[in-house]
Formats: C-alpha cells, sequence, structure tokens
C-alpha cells in the first residue's frame, strides 16, 4: 500500500548521515519537519541544505550502540543510515521496541515501509513507482521511462485546478454541512465552463471571487 506521510511538524531522527543518510535528509528537508542528525562524520553535501530555513539539528557523535534512541522523545521515524549494517539492524530492532516507524538504508526489507521514485509535477502532483523495496533501481528505470509521457498527460491546468480545489475545500466547510453537498459543489468547480477559462487565463482572484460569492448564495438559499 502506497502513502504519503504528513511528516510537517514532525521529529525525524536520521541516524548516520554518509551518502545515503544525506540523500534521505535532502529529501525529507522538504517536508517541513524537524530532523535530527547524530553522525560522527557528515557528507559534504549536507551543508548545502543547512541554514537555509531548514529545521535542521546536528549532533556530532559516535554512534556504538541503539541506546542512543533513548535520548530522544516525540520521534516519528528513525533512518538508520550508518556504514555498519549490524548496527543498523540493532537500531531498527529499538526504534521497533519504542514504538517508532524505522528504516533502514541497507535492508529494505527489515524497514517499515519503502521509498518509491517519484515523479513530480510543480511541487503539487506527486506520482509514485514503487517496487516495494524488491528493486529501488527498476523502479527508478521506470520512472524515467514514462516521466516525460505523464508530465504531457499532467499540466498546468491540473495544478491549477489543484490549488482551487484547496482554496474552496477550506472554505465550503463554512457553508454547507452535508458531506454529499459538499462533494458535489467540489464536483461543480471543475464542471464549471467559465471557472475553467478563467483558469486558463490566469486569473486565479477571479475564480476565487466566483467561488465565495457562489457559496454565498448557497447559504442565502439554504435561510431562505
Amino acid at each position: 500500500m502506497i502513502v504519503d506521510l504528513n511528516l510537517k511538524g514532525r521529529n525525524i531522527l536520521v541516524v548516520g548521515a554518509g551518502m545515503e543518510g544525506t540523500k534521505r535528509i535532502k529529501s525529507l528537508s522538504k517536508h517541513d519537519c524537524k530532523i535530527i542528525i547524530i553522525s560522527e562524520t557528515v557528507n559534504e553535501s549536507l551543508y548545502e541544505i543547512e541554514g537555509k530555513n531548514n529545521p535542521i539539528i546536528l549532533i556530532r557523535r559516535k554512534i556504538e550502540d541503539p541506546n542512543i534512541l533513548n535520548e530522544f522523545n516525540d520521534i516519528f521515524i528513525v533512518f538508520a543510515s550508518t556504514n555498519d549494517p549490524f548496527l543498523n539492524k540493532k537500531i531498527i530492532e529499538k526504534a521497533r521496541e519504542k514504538g517508532i516507524l524505522s528504516y533502514s538504508i541497507d535492508d529494505a526489507a527489515a524497514s517499515d515501509f519503502f521509498f518509491t521514485s517519484i515523479i513530480n509535477i510543480d511541487e503539487i502532483i506527486q506520482v509514485a513507482i514503487s517496487t516495494s523495496g524488491k528493486s529501488p533501481l527498476m523502479s527508478k528505470i521506470i520512472r524515467d521511462r514514462i516521466e516525460n509521457a505523464i508530465k504531457n498527460i499532467i499540466g498546468k491546468k491540473d495544478t491549477d485546478n489543484i490549488k482551487i480545489q484547496e482554496f474552496a475545500r477550506e472554505h465550503v466547510r463554512n457553508y454547507i454541512e452535508n458531506q454529499h453537498e459538499r462533494r458535489e459543489f467540489l464536483y461543480s468547480i471543475v464542471d464549471d465552463q467559465e471557472i475553467q477559462e478563467l483558469l486558463a487565463k490566469n486569473n486565479i482572484d477571479k475564480v476565487k471571487e466566483r467561488i465565495i460569492n457562489t457559496l454565498d448564495k448557497w447559504e442565502d438559499n439554504k435561510s431562505r
């Protein structure tokens, strides 16, 4: 099962900051989470993301056993990314004892989740290719094979509609109590020719104004 975890505001612990660990840190830095790194040495490319308003805490320390996890509270995910496979295994086991999701860079099968190869469209739409950890290499090859085709199918109109749907969902709850009616209203925005023409002209403010006016009319009709 592929899921898209909401990491915003979560505490993520990365044990080991070599090349593979740094790859995960760079990916995590895009998710508005707090990243705590414990490592005696650090891959130089990690400094590319330090100081860019990313909440990153770097603790330089030699990692000798998994009990280091006992020093931290409220950790959502632990990444075992040391250069010692045996230590990584012990870190995964310790994380499980503490009820924390965990991932090992050298043993996907022992991890609680797998990484996917992502096709990213304007940081709004993500299409994931997964082999369930069986072959990360093949997931990347397949991603490269289909990425251009996917981006030709999904375009600016779709990303603009997502932005408008987000705006509408935030406001519709204040006007329409019934969930089925809310869903109908959201579908009607996609089917509204005038709204779609305004989006094509990049007139987002006019679209938002039309949505609010429509919701105001909805409330007026309900109160009569």
